[in-house]
């Protein structure tokens, strides 16, 4: 290949990302890409208020939450930019779906994070919508550089290779997960860019046989101050800029590289970040700011333990190859697999070769240098990402994309190594190819649609009216339920037709409820209309759509019952529910029939929880799902050994308010009373074990969670639970839910 085609084809790469990158941001609807509702708020902060950083307080988070604890300088430079802009019709723009499930894929949709004005976000831009999307803009060209350093770093590890350098930058640019970020309000454009900038500049410093000049030194300091106040994430870098300068003052029997080079790079690392790490050290006590991070963002209630990990590492994938919007909008699974199948054999592959090299000893130190940086970052980047993410959930695989430059040399060395010469380019040009493919499709076949709006109906004559205080009318023309039988852990499906009679004031929220016949709600959906994507004070008169909607049938609900599908409406903000002509809140449409999961162990209610391996919750049974306050609950308990204990574990049971933690009734005991220890069991052998369950007389009358569980008691005054092994292999809670409760007032 002649470098004058090798750059055609570079040259290509880039115009068909920057094409790309632009397509996903105006394709993308505003603030419905990962976490922009709250970068975006925080640049605003700071274009209304001089570039002044705001002081974070986790009882009064801001816009911005936990975006206003990250380094500044992606923040700061995109309020320069847009900071001549009316930005005052935020709050309009900015108009939050408020039962969005971000993280789950549901069958009814509800992906969407904002609740869109179609009118507001055309072409021309004005106002927020235009920020926004200069923003995105400015995020592309960010992306451009980290494609071009992809290339780059290609070129100084393998120089001979032109293969790898130009599928490695292919690889990067046309990933689907890539380009939704590069076309986002996202301060990680600016960490990846300058994370690989700096790999290629420390692999330059490595491969000089001369000593470098001032400039140079002055270049690495520059850049590893702005990825100081960029991410934190890239200081891990710092320790392998000293290592290179050791190693380039070693190899030329200088002290000036490693002196010199130091102060100055140092120096500057120091004038351009340092503000910022002492800014939180005199306000938060900190100076990475992570405490006041985890305080906004949220810790896990319980560390991630290894097997949780492991188990989230679908997620870990699908979010690096592209999953979309709050984390819910994904492409199909022969897409993934074929992206993990690529990404597999590259990473591999890559490893053989590393191996392989290492047997054969066909490299001198010299040359191994450069690579072993492009090997070191990406284990540090993903061992740093697996601490984070044990503190707070974010199993995201883009979060890895400040190496993504490394990564993808790697993956590119991987597919290719152990083939012939000629067949070479061939076979990264079938990999690149599927890469583009799924880039160029993506937007138009998986993004959009996910956000597109229901299709109208035309108008009918209601069969029941639900009546706004205001005076406003939401009539029901048609509901059906799909599901005619369910189980635990299963979805019962609703079909429900409305329509507009008199144009409604607020923003109602419908809610579908799966109820027994001693009136407790086993399951329910709370959505706005439409899938999410409709506020019921933006629809005209005699407007209609269908609205499907998916409530899920909790893990260990009770069976068998008949459960009666009830409808309504209410507001969020206030708890006020729209009326029927009667009076009453809800409408029933209908009935479903929840059948127990089949079980051969002759158990009632069967379920399967498995704690830590060691045993195994098979059914149980309650004696009332509705007692008043005073009253007794018998609850007993089918257990399972599932290997033999040492330990002898007490078992816990409590009717509690989840939102307040309040027990309003309770049991510990061992089990069978305390004449079963569980380290008595033999593995497979069902325990009967009886719980008593007094309610206490001044129970406010509600619904409320029964909880079950197992612990230790030890020495040291601590109290241990057993962790529940979910069917992937996750550990995350130490509880689990059985059946809801509906305290009744006393007599």
């Amino acid at each position: 290949m002649t470098r004058t085609v090798e750059r055609r084809i570079l040259y290509a790469i880039l115009v068909l990302y920057a094409a790309l990158g632009v397509t996903y941001s105006i394709v993308s609807p505003i603030f419905e890409v990962s976490d922009e509702l709250w970068h975006y708020p925080m640049v605003k902060y700071l274009a209304d208020n001089g570039l002044q950083l705001p002081s974070q307080d986790p009882a009064n988070p801001g816009l911005w939450r936990q975006e206003g604890s990250q380094p500044p300088l992606y923040y700061l430079v995109s309020a320069v930019l847009t900071s001549g802009i009316d930005t005052s019709d935020l709050e309009t723009v900015r108009r939050q779906n408020p039962h969005s499930d971000i993280g789950i894929i549901r069958p009814d949709g509800n992906a969407n994070m904002m609740v869109h004005r179609p009118d507001s976000e055309v072409f021309p831009w004005n106002g927020t919508v235009l920020a926004v999307h200069i923003i995105r803009l400015f995020s592309v060209l960010l992306g451009l550089g980290t494609v071009w350093v992809t290339y780059q770093i290609g070129r100084e590890v393998f120089p001979d290779w032109h293969s790898v350098a130009l599928g490695a930058a292919g690889l990067t640019a046309f990933l689907p997960m890539f380009l939704f970020i590069s076309g986002s309000v996202n301060n990680d454009n600016l960490s990846n860019l300058l994370g690989n900038l700096l790999t290629l500049l420390i692999v330059r410093l490595l491969k000089r046989k001369t000593a470098p000049g001032w400039r140079s030194y002055a270049l690495l300091g520059i850049v590893t101050g702005m990825g100081l106040l960029a991410k934190l994430n890239i200081g891990f870098l710092i320790p392998l800029v000293g290592l290179a300068l050791l190693v380039v003052s070693l190899r030329l029997r200088d002290w000036r590289p490693l002196v010199v080079g130091g102060l100055i790079s140092g120096a500057l690392t120091v004038a351009i970040a340092g503000w910022w790490y002492w800014h939180n050290w005199q306000i938060y006590g900190d100076p990475t700011g992570l405490n006041m991070f985890l305080q906004m963002v949220g810790r896990r209630a319980i560390p991630a333990n290894a097997a949780q990990l492991w188990s989230e590492r679908h997620s870990f994938t699908q979010a690096y190859w592209g999953f979309f919007g709050g984390v819910n909008v994904a492409l199909p699974d022969t897409v993934y697999l074929i992206f993990n199948i690529i990404g597999g054999l590259g990473l591999l592959g890559g490893a053989a070769f590393i191996i392989n090299v290492l047997v054969r000893r066909r490299l001198s130190l010299e040359r191994w240098l450069p690579i072993i940086v492009t090997i070191v970052w990406p284990l540090v980047t993903f061992v740093s990402y697996l601490r984070w993410t044990a503190e707070t959930p974010a199993s995201q695989g883009r979060l890895v994309f400040g190496a993504v430059s490394s990564i993808s040399l790697w993956m590119a060395v991987g597919l290719i190594w152990w083939w012939p010469k000629k067949a070479q380019p061939f076979i990264l040009s079938v990999a690149v190819g599927f890469f583009v493919l799924a880039g160029v499709l993506t937007p138009f076949m998986v993004i959009a649609p996910a956000y597109a709006l229901p299709e109208s109906l035309p108008a009918g004559e209601p069969t029941a009216l639900f009546k706004e205080v205001d005076g406003g009318i939401v009539g029901l023309l048609d509901a059906r339920v799909v599901t005619g039988t369910a189980q635990p852990e299963g979805y019962v499906l609703v079909e429900l037709d409305w329509q507009i009679v008199q144009p409604l004031n607020r923003d109602w929220s419908l809610f579908v409820h799966l109820v027994t016949p001693d009136g407790v709600i086993v399951g329910q959906r709370d959505i706005y209309p439409g899938g999410g994507k409709l506020a019921t004070s933006d629809l005209p008169r005699d407007y209609a759509w269908r609205n499907p909607a998916a409530v899920w049938v909790p893990l260990a609900a009770y069976t068998p019952t008949m459960l009666r599908v009830e409808v309504g409406w209410y507001h969020l903000l206030t708890g006020e529910r729209l009326t029927l002509s009667d009076s009453s809140e809800r409408l029933a449409i209908g009935t479903v029939e929840l059948q127990a999961r089949k079980s051969n162990l002759g158990v009632p209610n069967p379920v399967s929880v498995n704690f830590d391996n060691q045993l195994e919750l098979v059914g149980y049974a309650l004696s009332d799902l509705s007692p008043q306050g005073g009253d007794t609950v018998e609850l007993t308990l089918y257990w399972r050994g599932m290997e033999g204990m040492d330990r002898d574990y007490i078992v816990f049971a409590h009717i509690i308010d989840p939102s307040t933690l309040t027990i309003y009734a309770g049991s510990d005991a061992m089990p069978v009373q305390w004449n079963a220890p569980t380290s008595t069991w033999t593995p497979g052998e069902i325990i009967t074990d009886n719980h008593v369950l007094t309610v206490r007389e001044e129970t406010p009358p509600g619904i409320y969670e029964l909880e079950i569980g197992l612990y230790t008691q030890e020495p040291d005054g601590t109290f241990p639970r057993l962790r529940i092994v979910t069917p992937d292999g996750g550990m995350a809670n130490d509880f689990t839910y059985l059946s809801r409760v509906r305290v009744l007032v006393a007599d």
